[in-house]
């Protein structure tokens, strides 16, 4: 999303202040997203990325991007977390 006054993915100031809001360290953090902006901008923040092919960006422009997950389902997404 887009907040005003945020710069937009790929920077990572927007997943560093909502870090900073709840009180979560990056290593804690697993961010999805469907795109390649959304994997740069996981990575730029320093937190793991995953992939979800459901989204409106195909398979293999997830896979450039190396995320350390890429999910088919919401429930792959579940056991990731649990």
């Amino acid at each position: 999303g887009q907040v005003k006054g945020v710069p937009v993915k790929p920077d990572p100031a927007g997943i560093h202040a909502l870090l900073a809001d709840l009180a979560v360290r990056p290593e804690e953090t697993l961010f999805v997203g469907d795109s390649g902006v959304d994997m740069q901008t996981a990575a730029n923040a320093g937190v793991t990325a995953c992939g979800v092919t459901w989204g409106f960006r195909p398979r293999t422009e997830l896979e450039e991007f190396n995320p350390s997950y890429i999910a088919d389902t919401a429930g792959e997404i579940k056991k990731l977390i649990l």
